[in-house]
């Protein structure tokens, strides 16, 4: 079950998957996790879910180490339906189908990603999994300003 986080803030929009289809394919292994699926079967509010979100341990991969004090360029792509995206992972295991392309491995809180995401760009969360979560730019934008959260300048 794929989510899309809408321009106008509100619950993602869910996409053709039941419960049953979603719990056979993709077991939760952390909050974080389960929190998505509540979300996605309207048992968890959205500002719920994304409390939670940034409150949690995520992870970003890259492709190549980079010099001390320089800034690291997470796994990114171009979708053709919301532009310039960064991949997150709501746990290591999730990740593992990139490995190869970008086998340096960033852990950081979700907070962290909203704060150092290149303006423009949006974030999936477990691109390619049966549960994932696409948040356009303007959804990073309404997060940091719903939560605070201020972009670092690297």
């Amino acid at each position: 079950m794929t989510s899309r986080f809408d321009e106008n803030h509100e619950l993602p929009q869910l996409h053709q998957a039941s419960t049953t289809d979603m719990e056979l394919t993709f077991a939760p292994i952390n909050s974080l996790e389960s929190a998505l699926i509540e979300t996605e079967n309207g048992r968890l509010d959205q500002r719920e879910f994304f409390k939670i979100f940034v409150a949690s341990e995520v992870y970003q991969i890259a492709a190549t180490p980079q010099a001390k004090d320089s800034p690291i360029f997470p796994l990114a792509f171009h979708d053709p339906e919301h532009g310039r995206m960064i991949a997150v992972f709501s746990a290591l295991c999730r990740a593992n189908t990139y490995r190869d392309q970008a086998p340096l491995l960033l852990p950081l809180r979700g907070a962290q990603v909203f704060e150092q995401i290149p303006a423009g760009y949006g974030v999936v969360l477990n691109p390619g999994s049966p549960v994932s979560l696409t948040i356009p730019g303007y959804g990073v934008l309404n997060l940091r300003r719903d939560f605070g959260i201020r972009r670092v300048t690297l």
